[in-house]
């Protein structure tokens, strides 16, 4: 009798993580029909520190859905190397461009229906020539908070998936944080009862684009290193260098309310 694989928690930064030694074995596990328990959201969410600042902020809505979502990945080596100071001792970094890149050829080769979101056509058009059953919706400029404008999206996003051939086992939301999460909440929500059960969602942010080849990954010594955000500062500096040097700085303050909590 085939059973699906079991993931592991941890709890640590205020938030229940999942815990594996390997991004193969969360893959693994989604793969095999994994989608947590009753209470939980079939969502795939992956914290790194710019996500950890923000959720100090951030409304209700959005905290909730990342305490709820059924696979929590700490996409940081910061939040792995100071876990146990913070709770839990998280066993390894699990990145969501990982769990993107092991489990998209995977899809691909076995022909299960996909879908994704994303935030450029080109992006759409290109994964479509690697995956016979696949569709795909390109999202327009949308805010970074709850309202009509995202549930209004999330209904377009439910007649497209429904226009596919066969309801996809799972949906990729390359929209960035909280932007994913507000659109994936809204489209659970909107899920008719009749419809069965919803796909799987996981917010994966710009791992779409690194499967397309929109964007380059860092090099692997980065990647190993745990410094991915210098590759990004360097090429995206306008963009990145506030972020992780200004905004992201509040995690040492963080870091401390744990640490003398």
């Amino acid at each position: 009798m085939h059973t699906t694989r079991h993931l592991t928690d941890a709890h640590t930064w205020g938030l229940r993580f999942t815990d594996a030694t390997s991004i193969d074995h969360v893959a693994d596990a989604l793969l095999e029909g994994f989608r947590g328990k009753n209470d939980q959201f079939p969502l795939v969410v992956t914290p790194n520190v710019d996500i950890l600042v923000t959720l100090e902020d951030a409304d209700k809505r959005i905290i909730d859905t990342v305490e709820n979502a059924a696979v929590v990945l700490a996409d940081g080596q910061p939040l792995v190397s100071f876990s146990h100071l913070a709770g839990d001792r998280l066993a390894a970094k699990l990145a969501g461009s990982d769990l993107t890149a092991v489990m998209w050829p995977q899809l691909a080769l076995q022909n299960r229906s996909t879908f994704a979101v994303v935030s450029r056509a080109n992006v759409g058009h290109i994964l479509d020539k690697s995956h016979a059953n696949f569709g795909w919706i390109s999202a327009p400029m949308l805010p970074a908070r709850e309202g009509t404008a995202i549930d209004a999206f999330a209904w377009e996003c439910i007649q497209r998936i429904w226009k596919m051939d066969t309801t996809p086992e799972f949906v990729f939301l390359g929209l960035g944080f909280p932007k994913d999460v507000l659109v994936a909440r809204s489209i659970l929500e909107q899920w008719p009862a009749w419809a069965g059960e919803p796909p799987v969602l996981l917010a994966v942010g710009a791992s779409l684009e690194f499967i397309a080849g929109i964007k380059k990954r860092a090099p692997k010594i980065f990647q190993k290193l745990g410094i991915e955000f210098v590759h990004r500062i360097i090429s995206e500096p306008r963009r990145m260098a506030h972020r992780y040097l200004i905004k992201d700085s509040r995690f040492l303050l963080i870091l401390g309310r744990h640490i003398f909590r």
